[in-house]
């Protein structure tokens, strides 16, 4: 979705959480963070677990990659699919 965003900058707030580091069993850390919006020219916001609390992220969320659309009024999540294509409809209905 990276490459769509100024599509749909408008319309929605992007957040890309990155779980894994080096280890996949590790969280990721700071320095992987920094790799991976350069590596992938992520024009939006990232985050990573906050130091010390594990892997939350793959623990709350998802343990493979996955896209949640999300109702910012409610914050509840609208849909979610493997494939972030699928959501477009959604977004463009927006």
């Amino acid at each position: 979705m990276a490459l769509d965003y100024p599509t749909y900058a408008d319309k929605a707030i992007f957040v890309d959480l990155l779980a894994e580091g080096a280890d996949p069993t590790e969280p990721a850390a700071e320095a992987e963070l920094d790799a991976w919006i350069v590596d992938r020219e992520i024009p939006f916001t990232t985050a990573i677990d906050a130091p010390g609390a594990g892997q939350r992220i793959l623990k709350d969320f998802s343990p493979i990659d996955h896209t949640f659309l999300v109702e910012l009024g409610t914050m509840k999540i609208v849909t979610q699919a493997l494939a972030p294509s699928t959501l477009y409809p959604k977004l463009d209905a927006l």
